[in-house]
């Protein structure tokens, strides 16, 4: 804060009195005629002076002197987009607006416990700005009343008549300025090209907050409504009207119908999203009985297999002992050849299968964000995922019951292969399994004793 003047000798010695009882945060210069520094108290009565008093910056909050320093804050930008709270020396009114609190500054500058969020999309994403003059704000929360003054005073008069211009500023499609004049557009049919205009006392302050309210706070689809509001906006525009004049008296209607539009867009696009699950709905029940007919498959194609190889053996079962030798090398090549086609037939089953689930993932990979972008993670996974995971899961088991069988006959199979050519005898394997089950007796016998220890 700077104070320049010829001060009387009260005001220099109420100066030097503040200066002997500074608090240790706070500065303050004098400077004379001269351009030398000395204490207020030894200027000469009538000497221009110039006062300095400045402190250093708290991070986290805003510490205002003067109320001209509350205009220049809410003038720029670049200040009020982070600040959370707000100080002033001047003023003993608080109130708050959604971006931040307003506070007497009462003792020692201090930081703040408040957390400032930057929203996803701000005016200056809706509202096309050609020159840095002459822009729509940042954030729209710090135009927004949460809470007013008990009392309204100079600060409040001051934020008030600032944040109607920024609101102003945040509802049509363009801002620009044209030979020294701030112009606005308005999108619409017919398109609309006007001057900004000065402000409006008359303006009514709630009815544009709840429009840049409804634009921006009220949900994700910002240009949407935004789009619908300054369409209606547009609707009997008087040609030669300022944007500030006349949008007072059209903004409530224009809210009204932008809102009634809006809900008809919901409903419009709750049909489509209607649509898009019930086309889910049916995909997913086709997805589901593929997989499943894909274990009926499997199941079925190793049953064929199986009743092949019991065929084979049935038939050498069948044959007379007495015309046919104990061994026989050509039904030894007959058990290993069936032996090799199950298990072969077995591997290209399921590979075949393994490959058709590995395309089916990247399929319902790929067209997930495209299709089904409308539902969030969750939501897909309890509608789409878990059916399919079910279903394959399903699948799965089958296939290690299958694979278990397929295991169990191509191993009898190579046994009776062996025997047919001479390897070993029945005998040999009856007493090769009868030594495994003594061994086995053994091992749990030795089990259930260490248990009982």
């Amino acid at each position: 804060m700077r104070v320049a003047g010829r001060l009387s000798r009260d005001a220099l010695f109420r100066w030097q009195s503040v200066c002997d009882q500074l608090p240790v945060w706070l500065k303050i210069s004098c400077i004379d005629e001269s351009e030398d520094s000395i204490a207020p108290g030894v200027a000469r009565d009538g000497e221009r002076v110039r006062l300095t008093v400045n402190f250093e910056p708290i991070e986290g909050a805003v510490h205002l002197f003067t109320l001209e320093g509350w205009r220049s804050f809410l003038l720029n930008d670049d200040l009020v987009t982070p600040a959370a709270v707000v100080r002033l020396a001047f003023s003993e009114n608080p109130f708050a607006t959604k971006g931040f609190i307003v506070e007497p500054w009462n003792g020692d500058p201090k930081g703040n416990e408040f957390v400032t969020q930057t929203p996803v999309a701000g005016p200056r994403r809706q509202v096309r700005c050609h020159s840095a003059e002459f822009m729509a704000p940042s954030r729209i929360e710090p135009w927004i009343t949460v809470t007013k003054p008990n009392a309204e005073d100079v600060a409040w008069r001051e934020w008030r008549r600032i944040a109607m211009e920024m609101i102003a500023r945040s509802l049509p499609s363009e801002l620009f300025v044209e030979a020294g004049v701030r112009r606005v557009a308005l999108s619409g049919q017919p398109p609309r090209r006007l001057n900004f205009g000065e402000l409006d006392e008359s303006c009514s302050f709630q009815l544009l907050q709840d429009a840049a309210d409804w634009v921006y706070l009220e949900g994700t689809d910002n240009e949407v409504r935004h789009t619908f509001l300054t369409a209606e906006l547009t609707r009997e525009w008087p040609a030669d009207a300022s944007f500030f004049r006349e949008i007072s008296g059209r903004v409530s209607l224009a809210l009204d119908s932008a809102r009634l539009l809006y809900k008809a867009h919901l409903r419009s696009g709750s049909k489509d999203t209607l649509k898009a699950l019930a086309d889910l709905r049916k995909s997913l029940a086709d997805d589901v009985q593929k997989l499943i007919q894909q274990a009926r498959d499997l199941s079925n194609a190793i049953w064929r297999d199986v009743a092949l190889a019991i065929g084979v053996l049935a038939i050498r079962l069948a044959m007379d002992p007495a015309k046919t030798a104990a061994t026989s090398k050509p039904f030894a090549i007959i058990f290993l050849v069936v032996a090799i086609y199950v298990g072969v037939s077995f591997w290209i089953a399921i590979s075949t299968n393994d490959q058709f689930f590995k395309k089916f993932d990247d399929t319902r990979s790929a067209w997930r964000p495209k299709l089904y972008a409308f539902l969030d993670n969750g939501d897909y996974k309890s509608l789409a995922d878990d059916p399919i995971n079910g279903a394959i899961a399903t699948y799965r088991s089958t296939e290690r019951k299958i694979a278990v069988v397929v295991a169990v006959v191509v191993i009898v199979l190579l046994i009776l292969a062996c025997m047919e050519a001479g390897f070993f005898s029945l005998d040999d394997v009856r007493t090769f399994l009868a030594g495994v089950w003594a061994k086995a007796i053994v091992f749990w016998h030795a089990v259930l004793a260490w248990l009982h220890l």
